[in-house]
């Protein structure tokens, strides 16, 4: 069975802060609380990413389902059974293209129907925007 690979990077972070760190000065201590600072960030992101673009993907499929209610186009299709980031990136980078796409038609679009959807659009990109603020940066 493979470690949790946050836990793993956050047992490194936490291994050179209090094996390292008390060994060093200076500027090499300034970069070794750096890098534990960073490791912290990285397994912050990770134990998250998997859920977050599930939620993105499940989001972006909802708006896409309903611009093909708008436009008599075909789901989105797509699922998200590999739980793999690759996997779960791939298919969020391929959904993101398609609400590109749906964005354009719904800008030629004056009808109130079409605002609605591309303001929920927005939304949501925001929303993603906010979700992937890096938490603890704080350097």
């Amino acid at each position: 069975m493979k470690p949790d690979v946050s836990i793993a990077v956050a047992e490194l972070a936490n291994r050179l802060r209090t094996d390292l760190l008390a060994e060093l000065t200076g500027f090499r201590a300034s970069v070794a609380a750096m890098g534990a600072a960073m490791l912290d960030m990285v397994a912050d992101e990770w134990d998250g990413a998997a859920a977050r673009l599930v939620r993105e993907n499940r989001a972006f499929r909802a708006l896409l389902d309903r611009g093909g209610a708008l436009y008599g186009s075909a789901p989105a299709g797509g699922s998200d059974e590999d739980l793999r980031i690759s996997a779960l990136t791939t298919e969020n980078d391929r959904l993101r293209g398609l609400i590109t796409t749906l964005m354009e038609r719904l800008e030629d679009d004056a009808s109130p129907p079409a605002a609605s959807l591309l303001d929920a659009i927005w939304q949501e990109l925001a929303q993603t925007v906010k979700e992937r603020q890096i938490r603890s940066a704080n350097f």
